[in-house]
C-alpha cells in the first residue's frame, strides 16, 4: 500500500487518539467524512492499523514494578521458539516479547506488583521452560518516556 500526507496525518492523529470521530478527524487532516473513513478502512485492511487500545499506567493499579528480562535459549529451532511463543502468550506478566541479536536471544518486557512476583515469573514460570538456557533481569527505576506511537513523519517528503 502506497501511503501519502492524507494517510500519515491519519496515522498520526489516531495515535494521539484512537477515539477520535471521523468528522474531526477528516477536519484535521483536510478530507471530507468519506473519504476520510475510506481510507482509515484501508489502513486497517492493509494491517497498518492493528486495533485500537487504552494505553494504562501500570502504577496506580498497584502493578508498581517493571523489569526487561533477557532470555537465552539452549537451542533455536522452531519448535522451541513456538513453544517459548505459547509459555509467553500465556503469562500476562509479560507485556512485550522480541527477538533479538546479541549475548541473549529474546527480551521481555514484564509488569508486576512487587519484587517477589518478578521473582515468580522469572524463577517458576521462565526458568522452568526446559530450552531456556539463562536469564537475566533489569529492573526499571524510572520511566522516562513511554510510547507506543510509531514515527509516521517519515511517510511525508
Amino acid at each position: 500500500m502506497t501511503l501519502d500526507r492524507f494517510d500519515a496525518a491519519i496515522l498520526d492523529a489516531l495515535q494521539k487518539d484512537g477515539r477520535k470521530p471521523i468528522v474531526e478527524l477528516a477536519e484535521e487532516v483536510g478530507l471530507s467524512n468519506t473519504p476520510c473513513a475510506r481510507r482509515v478502512k484501508l489502513l486497517e485492511q492493509a494491517g497498518i492499523i492493528q486495533g485500537y487500545t487504552a494505553i494504562i499506567d501500570p502504577a496506580p493499579l498497584g502493578l508498581k514494578v517493571q523489569a526487561f528480562v533477557q532470555v537465552r535459549l539452549t537451542r533455536h529451532t522452531d519448535e522451541n521458539i513456538e513453544q517459548f511463543r505459547r509459555a509467553v502468550d500465556a503469562m500476562e506478566e509479560i507485556v512485550s516479547c522480541h527477538a533479538m541479536t546479541g549475548n541473549y536471544d529474546l527480551l521481555l518486557q514484564v509488569v508486576v506488583p512487587d519484587l517477589e512476583s518478578l521473582s515468580n515469573v522469572v524463577l517458576k514460570k521462565l526458568l522452568r521452560i526446559r530450552f531456556v538456557r539463562d536469564v537475566h533481569s533489569s529492573i526499571v527505576l524510572n520511566t522516562i518516556k513511554r510510547s507506543a506511537r510509531v514515527p509516521v513523519r517519515h511517510l511525508v517528503r
